[in-house]
C-alpha cells in the first residue's frame, strides 16, 4: 500500500485547516448567540442550548488534541474557547454554561466498549433429513427447460 509522505507544505495545510475549523466553530457559536447578524442585517434570537452544545464540541476538540498542537494552534484554540465562553455568559445574563439545562435527547445511548472482540462465526444452519420428493411428472422437456426464465432488459 502506498504511503503519503508528510512534508512541511502538507503539515502547513493541515495547520491552516485546523485553524479554520476552530475559527468556523467559534463563528458558529457567536452566530447562534446572536452576536453576528444574518446577511440581511437581522440579529437572530440567542439559542443558548445550541451554543452550549457547540462550545462543548470545541472543548472536546481541545481535550482530544491536547499534546498534539503547536504553540500557535494551542493559543488560538484557547483564545477562541475563552471568547465564546465569555460571550455565552454575557448573552445568558451571567448564567455559566455548566449551569444550563441538560440537552438530554430523551433516548438512551448505550455505552460502547473501548475495544470490541471479533464476533464468533455463526454456526451453520441445521439441515433436517427429509424423504426425497416423488419424481416430477414426465414431460417432453427436461426439468431445467420447464422452469420459467426471466430476462431483464435495459433497452
Amino acid at each position: 500500500m502506498a504511503e503519503v509522505q508528510k512534508t512541511s507544505q502538507n503539515n502547513g495545510e493541515v495547520v491552516q485547516k485546523f485553524l479554520q475549523l476552530v475559527m468556523m466553530q467559534a463563528q458558529n457559536i457567536l452566530y447562534v448567540l446572536g452576536k453576528i447578524p444574518t446577511p440581511d442585517g437581522r440579529v437572530p434570537a440567542p439559542n443558548l442550548e445550541a451554543a452550549k452544545m457547540l462550545i462543548d464540541q470545541l472543548e472536546v476538540i481541545k481535550i482530544k488534541t491536547e499534546g498534539n498542537l503547536n504553540k500557535q494552534e494551542t493559543a488560538i484554540l484557547d483564545e477562541a474557547l475563552s471568547s465564546v465562553q465569555m460571550a455565552f455568559v454575557e448573552v445568558s445574563g451571567g448564567t455559566p454554561a455548566s449551569m444550563m439545562p441538560s440537552r438530554d435527547p430523551g433516548i438512551d445511548i448505550p455505552d460502547l466498549p473501548e475495544e470490541e472482540e471479533p464476533a464468533a462465526p455463526a454456526p451453520p444452519p441445521k439441515v433436517e433429513n427429509k424423504p426425497e420428493a416423488s419424481p416430477a411428472p414426465a414431460n417432453d422437456k427436461p426439468a431445467e427447460e420447464s422452469k420459467v426464465k426471466y430476462h431483464k432488459s435495459y433497452g
